[in-house]
């Protein structure tokens, strides 16, 4: 077992054995999450993350404040995001200082570059390296309701374009192993399930071909993947030779709500979803600073699917918990003249609008023909979405997220 400090972001594998195992309190404290299993393996990216974060935030903050005035920040914060796996997820310190001397020469130029073109290969990731990043900074504009009539055909898809490639690319990313080659996979996991399947399914882009098979593939991927008990989906780590899989919010928000709810094991995602409530994210719907936003868009979502399949007590609870949700979004995430100022660390201000905004959709603040939970009344509602809605109208028109929130509105 690895004696370290716990941190502060999330503690995996100890409520991952507290879930699978009747662990003694002795060896449930040994237990660490993945950050603190790579440090201990590979301890200058321990050293060089502690070294670093202070720099990233402080940049963060910067891009927040020019993003109120619809600043294009999109190729920073496509760096910022690279920089924030690296120094969670690997062990490749020497990787790690190259990225962090990229991003630090494009925040030095007068005029930041733009991430909204496309790479020689297709990709709109042009201001990152891996290839999952440069997947998920593509599926938005790839999937935007009305895409670019101009878009340049995808080549980096050929990669993934074959069932079995596809399958065994996302079976490889299933299992981490923290202490011998550095590498949590579970955000190249999300990423990967989450924008292949959007972009396979609903055959985006446009101009792009899947070959034959893909569609059954990715699917046949999902159900073999989903945990029949819990219902949820996660990742999976090996630690000294056994195996601990993870209850992951976002995961299974994301295979149930692409796939319009069309997934198995409802009862079990509804008891799985309750027990977790105050558990940290990824495995529970807290951020380190609490709640967040997105988090309580996934779970809103999820109750919305399960509704039709939940016991009459299971109902009750899940829309006290929405009333619990609801009350905080517009009391304390979002100030009485429609500025959000509750966001996830790391978040752009355009996406910090969508996920709120997508949030009271899900809810049916905005319709009450879509509040299956409740039959409250919002009297404010016309008022607070003008205010909302300017603030948004406000931001970088370009940035996907931005047009999605957009969207997010009642359409007359």
């Amino acid at each position: 077992m690895f004696q370290l400090a716990r941190s502060n972001q999330y503690r995996f594998l100890l409520r991952v054995l507290a879930c699978v195992l009747p662990l003694a309190p002795t060896a449930q404290a040994a237990m660490d999450d993945p950050q603190d299993v790579i440090a201990a393996h590979f301890p200058e990216m321990g050293e060089l993350r502690r070294a670093l974060m202070p720099e990233i935030k402080a940049l963060e903050a910067r891009l927040d404040q020019v993003e109120t005035r619809g600043a294009d920040t999109s190729c920073l914060r496509q760096a910022l995001s690279e920089m924030r796996w690296r120094l969670a997820s690997t062990g490749d310190a020497d990787a790690a200082r190259a990225a962090m001397q990229r991003l630090r020469d494009w925040a030095a130029m007068p005029v930041q570059p733009s991430a909204h073109m496309q790479d020689t290969e297709g990709s709109f990731g042009i201001c990152t390296e891996p290839w999952f990043l440069k997947l998920d900074a593509s599926a938005d504009p790839f999937l935007l309701t009305v895409p670019d009539p101009g878009l340049q055909r995808p080549s980096f898809l050929d990669r993934v374009n074959d069932p079995e490639r596809l399958l065994g690319y996302l079976r490889s990313l299933v299992v981490s192993r923290l202490a011998v080659d550095g590498i949590d996979r579970r955000k190249e996991l999300n990423f990967a399930t989450a924008d292949l399947l959007r972009l396979i399914i609903r055959n985006r882009p446009p101009n792009y071909t899947w070959a034959p098979g893909t569609d059954a593939a990715v699917r046949a991927f999902i159900a073999e993947w989903q945990d029949p008990t819990t219902g949820f989906f996660g990742a999976t780590y090996e630690v000294e030779g056994r195996r601990y899989t993870t209850t992951d919010l976002s995961f299974t928000f994301h295979m149930a709500s692409y796939l319009d709810g069309k997934i198995g094991h409802w009862q079990g995602i509804t008891e799985t979803l309750l027990r977790i409530r105050d558990d940290q994210y990824p495995n529970g719907w807290l951020d380190p600073e609490g709640m967040t936003s997105h988090n309580n868009y996934d779970v809103v979502t999820l109750f919305r699917f399960a509704w039709p399949e939940m016991r009459p007590e299971q109902r009750t609870r899940a829309a006290a918990e929405i009333q619990r949700l609801a009350d905080w979004c517009l009391t304390t995430a979002i100030a009485p003249d429609g500025t959000v100022v509750a966001r996830a660390a790391g978040e752009s201000l355009p996406e910090s609008y969508y996920f709120t905004l997508a949030f009271l959709d899900v809810i049916g603040y905005f319709d009450a023909k879509r509040r299956f939970w409740t039959d409250r009344d919002f009297p404010e509602v016309d008022a607070m979405t003008a205010k909302l809605k300017a603030h948004v109208l406000a931001l970088d028109q370009k940035d996907p997220m931005t047009r999605w929130a957009l969207e997010r509105f009642p359409q007359k």
